[in-house]
C-alpha cells in the first residue's frame, strides 16, 4: 500500500505543483508559541524540539494503529497520503524553477537573484552579487531543495511510515520558526552589536542553541536518505564522477547533506557540465561557459532533469522490493 500512497503523491505533486489546501502550518505555529511560553522549554532547546515534534508524530502513529486494527484501511489510506503530501517540502518548486529560467531568458538577472534566493540554504536569503555568483548558489541550494522537499519524506515513507514523514517535516519546520523567532528580535541584535563593536572586550555571539540543536537533528535525518540519493544519482548520471565524492564523504560526520548533494550532483552531470560548474565555484570571470545565460539555462534543466530520473529510478526499486515482498 505504501508504494501506491507514494505513486499517487508523486503524481499529485507533479500535476498541482504544491498542497496549499493541505500544508498549512498555522496549528505548528500555535503549538510552537504554546511550547516557548512554558518555563521548562525555555530552560532546554532539546526537550522543545523533542515535544514539538514527537507529540504530534505519536498521536498520528497512535490514530493509524487504531483504525489500522479496527479495518478501516480505506481511512488509512487517505491518512496516510495526506501526511505524505503534508510533509512534502512547502512552496512550488516546479513554478519557481521555471520563474527563474524565464527571468535569465530575458536577461533580468536582478529578478533573477529574486528568484534564486528561494532556493537559498541560508534560508532565503540571497548572497549572489554577479552571474556567476547566481549559478554557483543555485548549484550549491537547488539539489538540497529539491532533496528536502521531495526526497527525504518519500525515504522515510517507505521506510518507517507516514509518522516518520511527518517527523522529518516538522524538524525542518522546527528550524524554520526558530529561525524565525531569532528575526523578530533582529533590531534588538543589531542594536547589541553596534554597542558592542564599540567595546574593545565584547565577546562574539554564539549561534542560537535551538536553532543549532534542530540543524544537527535534522541533519542526522538526512543522512542515510542522501547518501541513497546520491548513489542513486550516479546510477542515473555519470556513475565514476557521482560516487566519487560519496566513497569520500559517505562516514563523514561533518560534511553538510547540501554539500554531499552539490558534489554529487556536479560529478553525475558529467563531463560536459563539470568544466562549466568549476569555472562558477572558481569565480574564473564573467565570460566563463556557466555565466553565458543560455548554459545557466541547460545547467538547470540538466541539474531537474537528473533528479526527475533519481525519482523515477526510486520508485522502480520500490515497486521491486514491494513484488518481491
Amino acid at each position: 500500500m505504501h508504494f501506491l500512497i507514494v505513486l499517487v503523491a508523486i503524481i499529485a505533486l507533479e500535476s498541482y505543483g504544491q498542497m496549499a489546501f493541505l500544508q498549512r502550518d498555522g496549528w505548528l505555529q500555535t503549538w510552537h508559541q504554546k511550547l516557548s511560553e512554558l518555563s521548562m522549554f525555555q530552560r532546554s532547546s532539546i526537550l522543545k524540539m523533542l515535544a514539538f515534534v514527537l507529540v504530534p508524530v505519536i498521536v498520528l502513529y497512535l490514530i493509524i494503529l487504531q483504525l489500522s486494527t479496527s479495518g478501516y484501511g480505506l481511512l488509512v489510506f487517505v491518512l496516510e497520503l495526506g501526511v505524505l503530501l503534508y510533509s512534502f517540502g512547502r512552496g512550488d518548486i516546479s513554478a519557481q524553477i521555471e520563474l527563474l529560467k524565464s527571468d535569465i531568458e530575458r536577461n533580468d538577472l536582478q529578478a533573477a537573484y529574486h528568484d534564486a534566493a528561494v532556493f537559498n540554504i541560508a534560508h532565503r536569503s540571497s548572497s549572489a552579487e554577479s552571474s556567476t555568483d547566481l549559478y554557483q548558489e543555485l548549484i550549491a541550494a537547488l539539489p538540497y531543495r529539491i532533496f528536502e522537499r521531495r526526497f527525504a519524506a518519500v525515504f522515510w515513507f517507505f521506510i518507517l511510515g507516514a509518522p516518520a514523514a511527518l517527523a522529518y517535516r516538522l524538524l525542518a519546520l522546527h528550524g524554520d520558526m526558530a529561525l524565525a523567532d531569532g528575526g523578530d528580535q533582529e533590531g534588538q541584535e543589531v542594536e547589541e552589536q553596534e554597542l558592542a563593536a564599540e567595546d574593545a572586550t565584547a565577546v562574539e555571539p554564539q549561534p542560537d542553541s535551538c536553532q543549532s540543536t534542530a540543524s544537527t537533528a535534522l541533519w542526522l535525518l538526512e543522512w542515510l536518505p542522501v547518501r541513497f540519493l546520491a548513489l542513486t544519482l550516479g546510477l542515473v548520471g555519470s556513475f565514476a564522477h557521482a560516487t566519487e565524492p560519496l566513497k569520500e564523504l559517505i562516514f563523514c560526520p561533518r560534511t553538510s547533506t547540501a554539500d554531499l548533494l552539490r558534489r554529487c550532483v556536479t560529478g553525475a552531470l558529467g563531463d560536459i557540465y563539470r568544466p562549466q560548474i568549476d569555472a562558477a565555484e572558481d569565480g574564473i570571470s564573467e565570460e566563463s561557459a556557466v555565466s553565458d545565460n543560455a548554459a545557466g539555462l541547460a545547467l538547470i534543466s540538466e541539474m531537474v532533469a537528473l533528479f526527475t530520473r533519481a525519482m523515477m529510478g526510486w520508485l522502480v526499486v520500490i515497486a521491486l522490493l514491494v513484488m518481491l515482498s
